[in-house]
Parts: C-alpha cells; sequence; structure tokens
C-alpha cells in the first residue's frame, strides 16, 4: 500500500497525542463519533459546492479515525464493539463523502458522467469492506488490494483540494476499488483451495 509509510508516521504522531486525551478522559468510540460528525460537515460542504474546504475538513476527520485507534491500543480498551463500531462509522463515512459528490455533480455542474463514476467508486468501497469482513467470518485472512481505505481517503482528499484532480480521482476510485474486491475475492479462492487440497491429503493419509 503506498500509503503505508504515511500511516506510520501519522500513527506516530498520534501516539504523542494519545496521553492528552488520557487526561481528558476521552474514550476511543468517542473520537470515533466524533469523526464521523466531522466527515458529515465535510459532506456538507462538498455537496453545497465547497470542494476545498470540504477535502480539508475530511483529512481532518481522517485523523480522528487515525487517532480513535491509537487511543484503544495504547489504553488497552480494544474492545469487539469498538472495532465493530468503527468499521460501521467507517461505512457511513465513506458513503457520506460520495453521497455529497453525488449531489455536487447533479444539482451544481448537471454532469452525468462523474455521477456514475461515483456510484461505482461507492458500490467497489463497500465491497472491498464487506469482502474483508465476511472473509474474516469464515476463519479467512483477507488483507490486501491495491486500494484500501487509507489509498481510498488520501486519493479523494486530493481531489477535492486540487479541484482538477477530482475527476481523476473518480476514475482511479470506480477501477480500483472494484480491481481491489476482486483481488480480496481471488486471494479467498486460494486459500480455500489449499485448504481443500490439505484437508483430502489428511482423508487419504
Amino acid at each position: 500500500m503506498f500509503t503505508a509509510r504515511f500511516q506510520a508516521w501519522v500513527r506516530a504522531g498520534a501516539r504523542r497525542i494519545v496521553p492528552a486525551l488520557q487526561r481528558a478522559h476521552v474514550s476511543p468510540n468517542a473520537l470515533t463519533v466524533a469523526g464521523l460528525l466531522i466527515c458529515a460537515a465535510a459532506a456538507a460542504l462538498v455537496a453545497a459546492g465547497y470542494l476545498t474546504a470540504g477535502g480539508v475538513v475530511l483529512l481532518v476527520a481522517s485523523l480522528f479515525d487515525i487517532l480513535d485507534g491509537a487511543l484503544a491500543r495504547v489504553t488497552g480498551k480494544t474492545y469487539r464493539y469498538g472495532a465493530f463500531l468503527d468499521s460501521t462509522i467507517d461505512r457511513y463515512a465513506e458513503a457520506f463523502t460520495y453521497i455529497a459528490l453525488l449531489w455536487f455533480f447533479i444539482f451544481h455542474t448537471h454532469h452525468t458522467l462523474e455521477p456514475m463514476l461515483i456510484i461505482f467508486a461507492l458500490t467497489g468501497s463497500l465491497l472491498v469492506s464487506y469482502v474483508r469482513a465476511r472473509a474474516q467470518s469464515l476463519g479467512f485472512d483477507c488483507d490486501g488490494g491495491v486500494l484500501a481505505r487509507p489509498e481510498r481517503v488520501v486519493i479523494t482528499v486530493i481531489g477535492l483540494i486540487v479541484n482538477p484532480l477530482l475527476v481523476w480521482a473518480l476514475w482511479i476510485l470506480a477501477v480500483l476499488t472494484n480491481v481491489t474486491a476482486v483481488q480480496r475475492i481471488v486471494l479467498v479462492w486460494r486459500q480455500s483451495r489449499r485448504v481443500a487440497t490439505a484437508g483430502s491429503q489428511a482423508d487419504g493419509s
């Protein structure tokens, strides 16, 4: 993933902020919900046509998404419900952004191509997350692919802040989110084949 080093750098910075959050008795779940509210504000700006401002606010919201995980790890509050809530809210946050972009292109520009790209990007994004969650529920490892959530957020933020790149960003998201979903499906298929092969060998021994 091309943002791996960037994520590591941001998480290192987040760990320095965590002690202050602990002293303020802020919970990881509170940060998760706050991040969603900030993302909703970003979506409102995008829908109103303030793309650059929306991109900046979306970047702030993504920092909350990193902080909640860092706080949970440092405080030892890595509960299953917290992970479930964080994952669910991530899907809402992503949907808010795409819906806002859809609103912008339909009511502000009256273009027809960009809304279709947004629909494909949203479908791919949701499938990437669904495939991973479903695979893990069945005991498979399903990380990887070219465009996980951090990459999607970075591409979206760049497209919003640098407006001429927005359509290119939508093309990248529309294509590569679905490529990532297929990559994960293939990954799970290969694991299932290995499990089936191992089982048949064990039966024959």
